[in-house]
């Protein structure tokens, strides 16, 4: 476990000084810090350590005036790195089910292809059916890429492999790049939801929303993907691949706040931000906004009605 600053004020120690021993934390938090299986520029793997360091400046409350007072947060700290890929996975899926004890699991990337561990651990951690929103610039839907089935490019491909989750209840947003044998993978499965940067654009996003909660309506639980680069670069400029045309931080606040009130979210990860690759940590800082208001969703749902900040 990651241990706050003791001598810090409360407020200027890891989370805001939100960290909780309790094993019945609302939240639980680990850091896989991987990125040897991107495609492009390597960073990621420093983003669970940045993000962490910036916490102690970032005030404990929400966009909305809402203090976190009685959330508490378990954070795990990361899984050690291992030279051996195969190995490393393991023990990625092995440490995860202990935060996935927690009522909310929030993981720290790494590139996306630690979602592969990360959903395995879900799909064992939690009883029926799941399904998975995917935010990202990229389907991810790639059977093997660069001669690597565990690629960066293959995510979802290998959580659709998983035993209790369909292609019906996988939903894409924000997608604008496309790779032939996705595209075939696609047409042999119209039932995935699939909704572009420009149908975002065009359509509105809470339009959008509307039809990834009704999609996803009858499974047990969500994880929740989010690829940094599923923002514009203009909002997420320190990512591996970025993507222009993407969504605004606006935008992905409102989706989440819709998926996290109406459907039951479990796990979310955050991927793909990378630090050496950023620009005065805009990138960090948009990952720790949604981390903070996701954190005001849990503690109204599961702890208490929050205060409004005088």
């Amino acid at each position: 476990m990651v241990k706050p600053l003791t001598r810090a004020p409360a407020h200027r120690q890891l989370w805001s000084g939100l960290c909780s021993n309790d094993p019945a934390a609302e939240i639980g938090i680990m850091g896989v810090p991987f990125d040897n299986a991107t495609s492009f520029r390597k960073g990621a793997a420093r983003a669970p350590a940045r993000i962490r360091e910036i916490t102690p400046h970032v005030s404990a409350s929400t966009e909305e005036r809402y203090r976190l007072e009685r959330l508490r947060i378990r954070d795990y700290g990361d899984v050690s790195g291992d030279l051996n890929w195969e190995r490393y996975f393991a023990t990625v899926e092995a440490q995860a089910i202990q935060t996935l004890r927690h009522p909310l699991a929030i993981f720290l990337g790494g590139d996306h292809s630690v979602t592969i561990p990360l959903t395995a651990a879900f799909s064992q951690a939690v009883p029926g059916s799941f399904g998975v929103v995917h935010f990202d610039a990229h389907l991810d839907l790639a059977n093997e890429y660069e001669g690597h089935s565990w690629s960066h490019a293959c995510t979802e491909r290998r959580v659709l492999e998983l035993p209790n989750i369909e292609p019906r209840h996988l939903a894409f947003v924000g997608i604008r790049s496309w790779m032939e044998d996705e595209l075939a993978f696609l047409d042999a499965h119209p039932e995935i939801g699939v909704h572009t940067a420009r149908d975002v654009y065009r359509r509105g996003i809470g339009a959008v929303a509307e039809e990834v909660v009704i999609q996803l309506q009858e499974v047990d639980a969500i994880y929740f993907t989010l690829d940094i680069d599923g923002l514009d670069p203009a909002y997420a400029p320190g990512t591996g691949t970025p993507e222009a045309g993407g969504l605004s931080t606006r935008e992905l606040l409102e989706l989440m706040r819709a998926v996290f009130a109406r459907l039951p979210v479990r796990a979310l990860d955050i991927v793909e931000v990378a630090p050496p690759l950023d620009c005065n940590d805009a990138t960090s800082f948009a990952a720790i906004r949604v981390i903070y208001e996701v954190f005001g969703w849990v503690q109204e749902k599961m702890v208490a009605p929050i205060r409004p900040i005088n």
